[in-house]
């Protein structure tokens, strides 16, 4: 049982790497154990993946959605080279990739984010979204100085 430590991230978190799983922080690997010796729980999936917000359509700024734009030495209309003439650029959207995907043994599935410290300015808004989209709760289980607090 061989656990590595690898360089900090932006939150100070490093990341573990065990039984060939990276881990993101140390809380993370650390609940990821409790899972692992919970006789209720089924499966684990980790890091999985939603989409929360689909791939959608612009209007091209340089063109102006016109497909074209003018070519200030031949005072021609040129195929524009950010749409590629379509008039509309194509944006990817947004996904949310949480830490653990659990199924107990009821058939019950829970949706479970880490935390171990600060979160991202961006995170309520993600976790939001993440909710509307696939109507499951976000799970968060925060490491505090006396244990887990799950909510």
């Amino acid at each position: 049982m061989r656990v590595r430590r690898k360089p900090k991230n932006k939150y100070n978190a490093r990341k573990i790497e065990f039984q060939g799983v990276t881990f993101d922080s140390q809380a993370e690997y650390e609940y990821y154990l409790i899972l692992k010796n919970d006789k209720s729980v089924q499966d684990i999936e980790l890091q999985p993946e939603y989409q929360i917000i689909k791939p959608y359509k612009v209007k091209c700024g340089r063109c102006d959605g016109r497909g074209k734009v003018l070519n200030t030495k031949t005072l021609n209309l040129n195929k524009c080279t950010l749409c590629k003439g379509y008039g509309t650029r194509t944006k990817s959207g947004a996904k949310f990739t949480a830490d653990f995907k659990v199924t107990y043994i009821d058939g019950e599935i829970k949706v479970i984010d880490v935390k171990g410290g600060p979160t991202s300015k961006d995170f309520t808004l993600r976790k939001k979204l993440f909710e509307i989209k696939t109507g499951h709760e976000l799970v968060i289980a925060k490491k505090t100085g006396k244990g887990w607090e799950v909510n």
